[in-house]
């Protein structure tokens, strides 16, 4: 398994954010791993969400163990990088985040 370098920056900004508003940056925690760490986080009743994004297949069967738990999931589901700006948004900062991403 590997993950893109977007991945791990935004959970370096977000770790920032977090402890300097004196919170722990364990709130947000991105992890690389395949089916054998992703089936443990989705049955594990410590993790009250999961957020995943991948195939359709692979989302249908996280969404279902989380729900039978009664856990909730955020599931981006065979997409291709959707992004949306607002009509009062900084153009140009989006624009940077979009070529970022």
């Amino acid at each position: 398994p590997s993950t893109v370098l977007t991945t791990l920056a935004t959970q370096k900004i977000i770790t920032k954010v977090l402890e300097s508003n004196g919170l722990p940056p364990a709130l947000c925690s991105a992890i690389c791993g395949g089916s054998d760490i992703g089936s443990k986080m989705a049955e594990d009743t410590r993790l009250p969400l999961v957020s995943f994004t991948g195939s359709t297949p692979v989302g249908r069967s996280v969404g279902n163990t989380v729900a039978a738990r009664f856990g909730r999931s955020i599931l981006e589901l065979g997409g291709n990088n959707a992004i949306v700006v607002m009509n009062d948004a900084d153009l140009e900062l989006a624009k940077r985040s979009v070529v970022f991403a």
